[in-house]
């Protein structure tokens, strides 16, 4: 019996020992690879770190980026968390790259031969030449219905006018408001909206309706800045309208109406140094722009249209602001003034784009801060910046001050002679020594 017993002991611990090596080569096969630079390249983080991670207390530090590696591959999968993760790494990519994003550009280009003769049809050289906008949208943007009616847009322009051309798809052409500087916006028309100076303060609206009715004023500032409308500016544009079709007549079926204007730029000047300085864009000189269309819903009575007592206007527009409201020029297209052969040139970029969204996003962000704390800070930290602007590879520097009106923010370019933008409270934005609003 004692040797069965000892034979028996052995033989346990060989098996035993066995065992324990069968597990630790199953266990160094499975075990996880140890290159930890793939999982912090899946969450933005570089090899010095892991290394740095793995020398202070490698276990439980290793252990947290293993969790968010697994963490960042399950919210890939989430078709909603994953939106988020692609915004993020657009933005960060933005940051090493500076690839800010342009909206909707038109250049427009100077007439050298030939002339616009104003009948409302758009048939002369210096028109079927020139190519259009892009057709407008909702203006709620990207995920709404596209619009039922075709809408767009050719400019053209000389040493003295700035000329729009328009057409717009109608089966029901309709107006009512003949008064100048009535409410030409009650009715299905088309509105103008220009910043000579990009600057979001002094800028024009001119709304024209089929009749050919004009509704034209200055803007001290956007709405929402306590901005006032200035109905006392006159545009004194010329404008023939043709319609293929009539007006206000249910029993002819329509088709369009376009609309040829000539806009005298010493009017669009006003309320800017260029009034003084300028009398037509110089070569490259770039504007905001928009133009939106307000389409009302309209029903047959007897042998005339009415506007329907219950129904919201559409409003479609060249470029979205992606909410229900035109007035936000920092968030139009931008046009570009040039003197050369007609579509053999692009929209020119600029390194003035940069300096101007950080001046914008600098702006947004320090009013969001004073929305929450009643305040406002010059701690940038504080404010959730863009990427972008606090990189160090696309701007030399942002500064805030503050002062009695609230802000004051400096923008600095990069390079060997860097410019500066700036804006301050009530959202004025300016390069130089513009910082004077004119009326």
């Amino acid at each position: 019996m004692e040797k069965r017993s000892s034979s028996h002991l052995v033989i346990t611990v060989v098996i035993s020992l066995l065992a324990l090596g069968v597990g630790l080569v199953v266990g160094y096969l499975l075990k996880p690879s140890g290159d930890k630079s793939t999982h912090l390249k899946i969450i933005g983080i570089d090899d010095e770190i892991v290394s740095n991670n793995m020398d202070e207390d490698g276990s439980d530090k290793v252990a947290a980026l293993e969790m968010l590696r697994d963490c960042g591959q399950l919210a890939r999968d989430d078709p909603v968390i994953s939106q988020h993760l692609i915004a993020s790494d657009m933005e960060a990519c933005r940051a090493l790259t500076c690839d800010i994003p342009y909206p909707r550009t038109y250049v427009v280009y100077k007439i050298r031969h030939g002339a616009i003769d104003l009948d409302g049809k758009l048939n002369e050289y210096a028109w079927t030449s020139a190519g259009w906008t892009d057709a407008f949208v909702d203006i709620r943007g990207r995920g709404f219905t596209v619009p039922k009616l075709e809408t767009k847009v050719k400019m053209r322009y000389d040493d003295n006018f700035l000329f729009i051309g328009l057409y717009l798809e109608d089966t029901q052409v309709w107006s009512n408001v003949t008064q100048h500087d009535g409410a030409v916006y009650q009715d299905n028309s088309i509105q103008i909206l220009l910043d000579t100076r990009q600057s979001n303060i002094n800028y024009k609206e001119i709304t024209i309706n089929a009749f050919g009715t004009v509704s034209d004023l200055m803007m001290t500032k956007p709405y929402v800045d306590s901005g006032e409308p200035l109905s006392f500016w006159e545009s004194e544009l010329v404008s023939f309208i043709h319609v293929q079709g009539s007006i206000n007549d249910p029993a002819r079926q329509d088709k369009f109406w376009t609309i040829e204007m000539a806009i005298p730029f010493t009017s669009l000047y006003q309320g800017s140094e260029e009034s003084f300085n300028s009398s037509s864009p110089s070569h490259g000189e770039t504007w905001r722009a928009n133009f939106m269309r307000i389409q009302w819903p309209i029903e047959r009575q007897g042998s005339n249209y009415i506007k329907k007592s219950s129904g919201n206007p559409e409003y479609w527009v060249w470029q979205s602001p992606e909410v229900v409201n035109a007035h936000l020029p920092e968030r139009w297209g931008l046009i570009q003034f040039q003197d050369a052969t007609v579509n053999a040139t692009k929209f020119e970029t600029s390194d003035r784009w940069t300096i101007t969204n950080a001046l914008l996003d600098t702006y947004s962000a320090l009013r969001k801060f004073h929305a929450i704390t009643g305040r406002y800070t010059d701690r940038k930290e504080l404010l959730n910046l863009p990427p972008y602007i606090e990189s160090g590879k696309c701007l030399a520097s942002v500064d805030i001050v503050l002062d009695w009106s609230g802000f004051k923010v400096t923008v600095t370019s990069l390079g060997a002679t860097p410019e500066k933008g700036y804006t301050r409270t009530d959202h004025y934005v300016w390069f130089g020594k513009g910082d004077m609003q004119y009326f």
